[in-house]
This record gives C-alpha cells, sequence and structure tokens, in this order.
C-alpha cells in the first residue's frame, strides 16, 4: 500500500480538506456563540447605535441577524461533514481501496449535504434582503446556487458508479 507521503496531490488535498474543516468548524462555533448575543443583548445593541445612522434597525432586526447567524453555522456544520466525508474517500484512495460500498454511500451523502447546504442558504438569503432593506446601503443578494445543485447530481451519479465497482469487484473476487 502506498503511504500518502508518496503521492503530493494526495497530500496536498488532504491538506487542503483539512484545514477547510478548521475553518468551517470555526466559522460554526464563532456563529453559534454570537447568536444569542443577537437576539438577547439586542436592546443593548440598538442603544449603542442608535446616534450612528442606522435609525432603521428594530429589536426585530436583530432577532433576524441571530436566525441569520444559526442557519449560517448550519451551513458551515453541513460542509464540515461533507469534507469529514471526503477526507475519508481521500484516505481510502491512499489505501488503494476507493471502489467500496462505504465510498458509494459518503458520496450519496455528500450529495445530500450539498443540497441541504443548498436549501439552507435560499432562506438565509431572504432574511438576510429583509434585513439589508432595514439598514441605509446595504445590499444583499438571494441566489440559488445551480452549480451546488449541478455538484449534488454529480455526486449522486458518482456514487453509483462507486458502488457498481464495488459489485464488480466482489463479483471479480468471488469468481477467482
Amino acid at each position: 500500500m502506498r503511504s500518502i507521503t508518496h503521492d503530493p496531490l494526495l497530500a496536498l488535498a488532504r491538506g487542503a480538506v483539512l484545514v477547510s474543516m478548521g475553518v468551517a468548524a470555526l466559522i460554526g462555533a464563532f456563529f453559534i456563540v454570537l447568536a444569542p448575543f443577537m437576539v438577547f443583548g439586542r436592546f443593548n445593541m440598538m442603544a449603542r447605535v442608535s446616534g450612528e445612522g442606522l435609525d432603521g434597525l428594530t429589536a426585530n432586526t436583530f432577532i433576524a441577524i441571530g436566525g441569520v447567524l444559526i442557519l449560517i453555522a448550519a451551513m458551515a456544520a453541513c460542509a464540515f461533514l461533507f469534507l469529514r466525508h471526503l477526507l475519508r474517500i481521500i484516505d481510502s484512495v491512499d489505501q488503494g481501496d476507493p471502489f467500496n460500498p462505504v465510498n458509494a454511500a459518503r458520496l450519496a451523502a455528500m450529495g445530500w449535504l450539498t443540497l441541504a447546504i443548498e436549501g439552507i442558504s435560499f432562506p438565509t438569503g431572504l432574511v438576510a434582503a429583509w434585513i439589508a432593506r432595514t439598514v441605509k446601503d446595504a445590499h444583499i443578494g438571494i441566489g440559488f446556487s445551480l452549480g451546488g445543485v449541478l455538484l449534488a447530481i454529480v455526486l449522486f451519479i458518482l456514487a453509483r458508479v462507486f458502488r457498481k465497482g464495488a459489485e464488480m469487484r466482489a463479483e471479480l473476487e468471488g469468481t477467482v
């Protein structure tokens, strides 16, 4: 079996995924911690920003900001899980055993996580757009990412390819 240190592409991919997992975890943790401050400390924050030209901010605005932070934390959690599956696939490639049923299940789970992120991003964008209307000179774009949907489709197809590859390998091992 090859070691990851002998394949620079796998080593680079593994490092990038590990860093990305750390970033996703930090973002998720930061926003989960920050959300209650926005909700429960909204009156203190409103008093502080009252003279700074942010007259449109209301208590509901801060509650909405807290909601957006929780939704972003949920997307970060999905991204972390996605990356964890990817890391395990990279490790299985390094071990010389990528076509197995476990990797097929991982790819399918990555497809569902991608759809979850897309599903969460739409209401997040709607709430953020509502918040932007209350703040002068704020612009928020609401978008649905076709790229995310296409990624999910590709992942579901790859899951089937990996599942079929694992079946073919099992059949070949059974005939030998």
